[in-house]
């Protein structure tokens, strides 16, 4: 199964989820109806009440209960999803997490922070935020977030402490996962239906506490008050309805951390990677506990089961059994835990199979081979060369380049050298006009970072500016906004927008809005017809870029990709090889199709492959507009690897 194919698969199973979850809600209905009705026969129970008693069933009662509950359980479930959507980092602070500072001081810290780096350029993900529960010693992590754009993944100091770098990278492998199977989506939506339910009992408790004796219409003839009487009785529903969700939300989570877990392996194509942590988690005192009194909040999200389980065992559990998850990744695992001692980890290398030989052959080789078929494939599903690769694409930017980008000013410079002209007098018109955003002595630095990306190879510089994102994001609005003012400036200012510019401007624009809320993913236009004029338009862009000066080779590379699209005895497509691209008509383009659904996107990027890849080789500038491209359509396209060097 591809990825987009998942992502649709996915896209259902939420909706079934979310019907189980409405069983769950009708019940509740049932037994707040009832209760209703049950508070009414207590207060005339009373004789001297001349008031007739109506049968147990009441359909208009029965319809206005049922209206007042799923609005309350809708209310009470959007405000906690509003709440643990607002940000990734959100449920870490939430917790009593920290960020971890942008250039970390202990070598532990600036581990995770490669790891995670390393990974996000592998994925083709934005890097997100990353938290540490400094006072939970449990080994522990989770991913959490709305979409990709706004992820944020967090781990225990336990985790920091006592996982190598090898169980390190597979503990964030499996979280990366959960990024891309959509699953922080789904439990954030589960979080918040469940917090609805819960909130019926916490009403009922309510009544109890603040009317603990008084009552409306007098008591029963056993003198128990109608409050309580309704208090208690909600209390049973919302008690009800909080185990069936449970059991559904179980169910649900157990079988993505199998799914979380396969995915880390293929991924890092090392078993003893999360195997270890697993194993550590076992043999651990502490376990994978998070002490924490509002984890419940985070229990679907984490690594490992993050509270004891008294009763009912897997019933409740959102984990698999420890032994179950580490045999299906180490069959020769017999149940024996080593013992963990209580002391820091010692640093281990990555051991990337092949490494040598991918950061060998990106050093060496500018060229590199795609089959378009294979293209697809490779989305949301990155390998360990991958992995190696974004090793490779970090150790070759600059020392205190990576420095900058790590804090929002610098980030901002480091943005801004990257569109700078390389001649000497058009720079510094653009850095005396770019002065009072660049802050005191930010002109000057600027000058020396862009001097240093004038030498960085060009391959690095799209994931530079993913790098820069999560600092970018720490500027107060008002600087943001004008920021991406002046770079719109500076793109304009030579009254010409190259490629790269168009391409660093729109991942920024993608990515710094929250890639449009990515909820339009999946829900758009089902089919391409509607589309095609913005398809033409997208794979002549491609065309062009991969044939300058060869029309033929670009009208044989769109006919290779719009066959992909429509029957060329029926439709063909509109394309003049000697038309330049117009860029500012392609980000129209774009705009539209990122709205498209999930089949629509999987016909769009095999296409734009097939486009761009029609010799069988990308270039720079082809590679870097099919990275956008993806991006555009929230399919996460990991780095093309570099064809092997002759020895």
């Amino acid at each position: 199964m591809n990825f987009f194919d998942h992502q649709e698969r996915a896209r259902r199973s939420t909706f079934r989820l979310l019907a189980l979850f409405g069983l769950a809600v009708v019940s509740i209905i049932v037994g707040v109806y009832f209760a209703i009705r049950i508070m009414l026969r207590v207060a005339f129970t009373n004789p001297r009440t001349i008031v007739e008693i109506r049968p147990w069933w009441d359909p208009g009662c029965f319809v206005l209960v049922a209206a007042i509950t799923v609005l309350f359980i809708g209310a009470v479930s959007l405000v906690r999803m509003r709440e643990l959507g607002r940000s990734g980092g959100a449920l870490a602070l939430l917790l009593g997490g920290h960020p971890v500072p942008a250039a970390p001081i202990d070598t532990a810290s600036r581990t995770l922070r490669n790891v995670v780096e390393e990974m996000a350029i592998a994925s083709g993900l934005p890097p997100p935020e990353i938290y540490l529960l400094g006072g939970e010693e449990g080994i522990n992590a989770f991913a959490a977030g709305h979409s990709p754009a706004d992820a944020a993944v967090t781990l225990t100091r336990g985790a920091l402490r006592r996982l190598s770098r090898d169980e390190l990278q597979g503990v964030v492998a499996h979280e990366f996962s959960h990024i891309l199977n959509g699953d922080m989506r789904m439990n954030l939506r589960i979080a918040g239906v469940l917090h609805g339910i819960l909130a019926i009992g916490a009403v009922g408790r309510g009544l109890i506490q603040v009317f603990p004796g008084r009552h409306s219409g007098g008591r029963n003839k056993g003198g128990v008050p109608l409050v309580a009487v309704g208090g208690l009785v909600l209390i049973l529903v919302g008690s009800i309805g909080t185990i069936l969700g449970r059991m559904i939300q179980a169910a649900i989570c157990r079988q993505r951390e199998f799914l979380a877990d396969s995915s880390a392996v293929q991924f890092t194509r090392n078993p003893e990677g999360i195997a270890g942590a697993l194993k550590k988690i076992g043999g651990w005192k502490a376990g994978s506990r998070i002490e924490n009194p509002k984890a419940e909040h985070a229990a679907r999200l984490l690594f490992g089961e993050g509270r004891r389980v008294l009763f009912f065992g897997n019933l409740f559990a959102t984990h698999p059994p420890l032994v179950e998850r580490i045999q299906r990744i180490d069959p020769r695992f017999e149940g024996r835990f080593p013992r963990v001692l209580d002391g820091q980890a010692e640093e281990a290398l990555a051991s990337y199979p092949g490494l040598e030989e991918v950061v060998r052959s990106f050093r060496e080789s500018p060229t590199v081979g795609v089959e378009p078929s294979s293209v697809i494939g490779t989305i949301g599903k990155p390998t360990a060369e991958h992995i190696a690769l974004g090793a490779a694409l970090l150790d070759r930017i600059p020392e205190p380049v990576r420095e900058a980008v790590r804090a929002p000013e610098g980030a901002l410079r480091v943005i801004v050298a990257l569109l700078l002209s390389p001649d000497e007098g058009a720079r510094r018109r653009q850095l005396a006009e770019l002065g009072p955003l660049l802050g005191e002595g930010g002109a000057a630095e600027t000058d020396r970072l862009a001097a240093r990306l004038r030498e960085l190879d060009p391959r690095s510089r799209l994931p530079l500016a993913d790098i820069a994102l999560p600092a970018l994001r720490d500027l107060p609005l008002e600087k943001l906004s004008r920021a991406v003012g002046c770079v719109d400036a500076l793109i304009a200012a030579d009254e010409e927008t190259t490629v790269f510019e168009f391409c660093l401007r729109k991942l920024l624009e993608r990515r710094l809005r929250g890639a449009a809320r990515e909820t339009r993913a999946g829900r758009g236009e089902r089919s391409i017809d509607p589309l095609l004029k913005e398809a033409a338009v997208l794979l002549g862009a491609l065309a062009s870029s991969g044939y300058p000066g060869d029309p033929e080779g670009a009208k044989a590379a769109f006919r290779a990709g719009s066959e992909k699209l429509v029957d060329p005895r029926r439709t063909s497509l509109p394309f003049s090889p000697d038309r330049p691209t117009d860029l500012a008509e392609l980000g129209r383009a774009l705009d539209r199709l990122a709205g498209a659904s999930f089949p629509v996107k999987e016909k769009l990027i095999e296409a734009a492959a097939h486009t761009a890849f029609a010799d069988h080789r990308v270039n720079l500038l082809e590679a870097e507009l099919l990275r956008v491209v993806s991006v555009m359509l929230d399919a996460p396209l990991p780095p093309f690897l570099p064809e092997p060097t002759a020895d």
